[in-house]
């Protein structure tokens, strides 16, 4: 780190200074003492502006785990995000969950990281291994694993963190050395089992997430990442070194939590899907596919580009080229691993490529900073950044060899569970498109609507629909009345609670199924029912879908004698204008009118009616 980028942090007197100093930050550059002047600038910032973290993580283990918690609250200041940051005692881990008051109660983490070291939680696992026998080993591990499930549950009894269980890297070398393959049940063996039965023990919960310690550090390189000095001087299981892996592993999970996950992810053609120019090769000129080492790079991009559209994620095209001369390549060379029909919008012209990403937005109906844009161009990406600030762009380095390990590092597309509409999305996006197709050609909104015959499956929200619920929460924007967002712990709260009133909402029509589009959450709260939340994904809108999810409202408290009224609430955010007149056009009445914007209702049960939804058929969700 030079001087003038040294002061510059010095001089940040606030936290939007010190964001405007971090662009021009290289992060994966910096050093262990580099991370340390931004730390110390972060943290003053944050004390001066009296920021309120947006994310409080807790680290529980039994070894030290500094310097590990700044690491991360350096990686997700570049991120936008402001941590805090609790280290329990060395080896109380199970005392932190239990014991009221305890440092760990006081703090209130969003997120515990529990990562314990076998040196110390077994110690005849990790010193006398030769001398135990087959059985004893796997008795052994059957008690780890039961050990750290036990240590979940009461976790998930007393507190509302979301639980990441790291895993166990195996050693350096095998206390049997080559033999060890050979040898029943040995390490190798060990420690493969062990973290599978982690990993299946947690599969089923929708708060606890195997952490993948193991990659982390495999990433580094196991023999450098620890320092046999520091683990004796300071039980430091592993180093600074691999602390920056540790920490964007980690933030992986924060960015997931906070509703950071990008939707979208616009690529051009030239020298960025394919090696060479197709208007100056051909299509059967560029490069891509195997016997070339630039033609095999650039289809394992595509490979990782196919994998994150398998996960959700929207692809779409943004190129300067005839569109004849790219389609060809897509028609021309069985070789490449995406077809067009796997992107659900497309520009290929000579328009400015801000112009078109502006536009690709528009028509996904997504906002801007909801996309990725990928270019090998500088001079484009740089214009991007300029034109279109709330767009990520990634500029692709000159060696395509680098291509596919860059996207797969990326944190923009993480996402804590796949839910059937993620792995629908492309689909989806394909049958929004068709609609969009009819709706010109109908012309007006009644005939389109009839046309579509949608049906609409409401019910109440159940255990498994608490991951894709939550994606609601944490992702809606337009479609959100009050656009609160709620963990994990406070989802499953409101579908175990009968106070609360959680009901999701289904979606098909004539052109296919989008999947749970839709929420409500309903508080009764005595005589008066209030309504909390009222949330439908972007792709919902616009066929009158909102009236049969408020009218199961109505029934749900008005009609069945419930509550004698219904009160909700309207804040305004940038992007939520869509809902801005949702509860008048419902019937209710408006009671209170804030400065900010904001306005709260009521429905008497008596003035309650059950609107119209014309084109829509209604029905109570399976197993409802």
């Amino acid at each position: 780190m030079d001087s003038d980028l040294r002061q510059a942090l010095k001089s940040a007197g606030s936290w939007a200074d010190l964001q405007a100093v971090l662009h021009d930050v290289e992060r994966d550059a910096l050093g262990a003492r580099d991370v340390h002047v931004v730390h110390r600038a972060l943290s003053r910032s944050a004390k001066s502006d009296g920021l309120s973290a947006d994310l409080r993580v807790a680290y529980l283990s039994n070894h030290t785990v500094e310097p590990l918690p700044g690491y991360v609250e350096v990686a997700a200041a570049f991120e936008g995000l402001c941590l805090a940051s609790y280290v329990g005692p060395s080896g109380q881990h199970f005392q932190e969950v239990l014991t009221p008051g305890s440092g760990l109660e006081s703090f209130g983490p969003d997120v515990i990281l529990l990562e314990l070291s076998m040196r110390t939680l077994s110690p005849r696992i990790y010193g006398e291994f030769l001398s135990l026998s087959a059985e004893a080993r796997r008795k052994e591990r059957e008690e780890i694993v039961g050990g750290i499930l036990d240590w979940v549950m009461l976790a998930r009894q007393n507190t509302d963190a979301t639980l990441l269980i790291a895993n166990f890297p195996r050693p350096v070398y095998s206390q049997a050395g080559i033999a060890d393959t050979k040898t029943e049940y040995g390490e190798a063996e060990f420690y493969a089992e062990l973290n599978l039965e982690l990993l299946r023990g947690l599969r089923g919960d929708s708060r606890a997430f195997l952490f993948d310690l193991d990659a982390a550090i495999t990433r580094v390189g196991t023999l450098g990442s620890h320092d046999p000095k520091l683990y004796y001087v300071a039980k430091m299981q592993w180093d600074a070194v691999c602390a920056p892996q540790i920490a964007e592993e980690l933030l992986r999970y924060v960015k997931a939590l906070k509703g950071q996950t990008r939707k979208c992810l616009v690529l051009d053609l030239d020298n960025t899907l394919w090696g060479g120019v197709v208007g100056e090769d051909g299509p059967l000129g560029v490069k891509v596919g195997e016997g070339d080492p630039v033609a095999e790079a650039f289809q394992e991009f595509q490979r990782a580009i196919r994998a994150l559209k398998e996960k959700g994620t929207i692809l779409a095209l943004c190129s300067k080229n005839n569109p004849e001369d790219a389609l060809e390549v897509f028609e021309k060379r069985p070789e490449m691993v995406l077809a067009i029909e796997d992107f659900s919008a497309q520009r290929i012209n000579w328009e400015p490529k801000p112009a078109n990403i502006a536009s690709i937005a528009a028509e996904l109906n997504i906002g801007e900073d909801s996309v990725v844009f990928i270019d090998d161009n500088p001079a484009e990406c740089e214009l991007v950044r300029q034109v279109l600030p709330h767009v990520k762009v990634i500029h692709l380095p000159r060696d395509p060899s680098l291509y596919a390990g860059l996207l797969r590092k990326t944190l923009d597309f993480e996402k804590l569970t796949l839910t059937e509409e993620d792995r629908e999305k492309a689909e989806q996006y394909r049958e929004n498109a068709e609609r969009e197709s009819m709706r010109t050609q109908v012309g007006d909104l009644e005939s389109y609507i009839e046309k579509l015959g949608t049906v609409v499956s409401l019910g109440t929200a159940r255990d498994h629909h608490v991951p894709r619920v939550h994606q609601l929460f944490t992702k809606s924007n337009q479609f959100n009345v009050t656009t609160v967002r709620y963990s994990l712990a406070e989802v499953e709260g409101f579908v175990a609670d009968a106070r609360f009133n959680l009901g999701v909402m289904r979606v098909e029509d004539k052109f296919g199924d989008l999947g749970i589009v839709g929420l409500y959450l309903v508080e009764d709260t005595g005589d008066i029912a209030r309504i909390d939340s009222v949330i439908m994904s972007c792709r919902a809108m616009g066929r009158g879908i909102e009236t049969a999810l408020i009218n199961r409202i109505k029934a749900d408290h008005l009609a069945s004698g419930r509550a004698s009224a219904l009160e909700a609430e309207f804040r305004p955010t940038q992007k939520n204008k869509p809902v801005a007149t949702l509860f008048e056009q419902q019937g209710f009445a408006l009671i209170e009118a804030g400065d900010d914007g904001s306005r709260r209702y009521r429905l008497e049960a008596g003035a309650s009616e059950t609107l119209e939804c014309p084109g829509i058929a209604v029905q109570s969700m399976e197993n409802d």
